[in-house]
């Protein structure tokens, strides 16, 4: 009796012991299954196909060349800066007004290096791009390229309209009229004052004044050559020199004023201030003299 009761205790214990083994077996599986469901594995990332990658560095590359175009231009680098704006320009991928940008800049060094013909090549080929391509109102009174802009725009339209080759003719030599002695002095100075060379443009906007003011040059020339030349003073740290140019405007016309942005510029802006401020003076603000010290 106890040998039967003893085996019949040892199989409850056996199935009680593998139905236990079973029931946490099946509770890892479920647990693992819905930990699964609960965090998924994370996807893998998306890769940019390769020719969208190649693309998009194109265009960061044409935008930087772009810009340090701009910068060296601005530098006086004109060299390296056609070179910079060529490789943006052949890159394919600049939209139209960068297109504009770079086409102009590189006309504008062609004037400034002597070469008008390839100027007047940059000019067409923004015109071809944008019939409407208008340079800015400063850019487009530049005495060096605003006139030839000036002719290459007369020029398309002449084409576009159909007039007659002798009329044509008549445009051009108007636009090709030889400047005055006065002019061309001018023009040279501002090619100096663009090339950063501002010792240079003082000498040649200096030798106007000496050599044809004030009776054979018209007021606002008179006024342009002098804020010019101020403009340079001030560019070399010539604060006071720079000071009296801007005076010299002051006593022809009292009530003149620079350009919104040529009143902010940092250089030059608080030293016109000054200018007006010292005209504006009356007598009764001028320190008075002490009895005292007369004779």
């Amino acid at each position: 009796m106890f040998t039967l009761t003893t085996a019949s205790h040892r199989k409850n214990a056996f199935k009680s012991a593998f139905i236990s083994i079973k029931l946490t077996t099946l509770a890892v599986i479920f647990f693992t299954i819905s930990g699964c469901a609960l965090f998924p594995a994370t996807p893998p990332p998306i890769v940019p196909p390769v020719g969208i990658v190649a693309s998009q560095q194109r265009i960061e590359r044409a935008l930087a060349n772009l810009a340090e175009g701009l910068k060296r231009y601005e530098a006086g680098n004109f060299e390296e800066a056609k070179t910079s704006f060529l490789l943006a320009v052949d890159s394919g991928v600049l939209t139209t007004p960068q297109l504009l940008n770079a086409r102009k800049h590189m006309a504008f060094i062609h004037v400034l290096q002597n070469r008008e013909p390839s100027a007047r090549e940059e000019f067409e080929k923004a015109f071809a791009l944008d019939p409407k391509f208008e340079l800015t109102l400063a850019e487009a009174g530049h005495p060096a390229w605003g006139p030839v802009y000036r002719q290459v725009k007369a020029e398309i339209e002449l084409r576009r309209t159909g007039m007659t080759s002798s009329a044509a003719s008549f445009i051009k030599q108007a636009f090709t009229k030889q400047p005055s002695l006065s002019e061309r002095a001018f023009n040279e100075g501002m090619m100096a004052y663009d090339a950063g060379d501002y010792g240079q443009a003082i000498k040649l906007f200096t030798r106007i004044e000496k050599d044809a003011l004030p009776a054979s040059v018209p007021l606002p020339e008179r006024i342009k050559i002098y804020k010019q030349t101020a403009f340079s003073y001030c560019l070399i740290k010539q604060r006071s020199l720079c000071r009296a140019e801007f005076g010299k405007i002051l006593k022809l016309q009292p009530t003149f004023e620079l350009e919104p942005a040529e009143a902010g510029h940092p250089s030059w802006g608080a030293v016109f201030l000054g200018a007006q401020t010292a005209l504006k003076r009356t007598p009764s603000d001028a320190p008075k003299a002490n009895p005292s010290q007369k004779k």
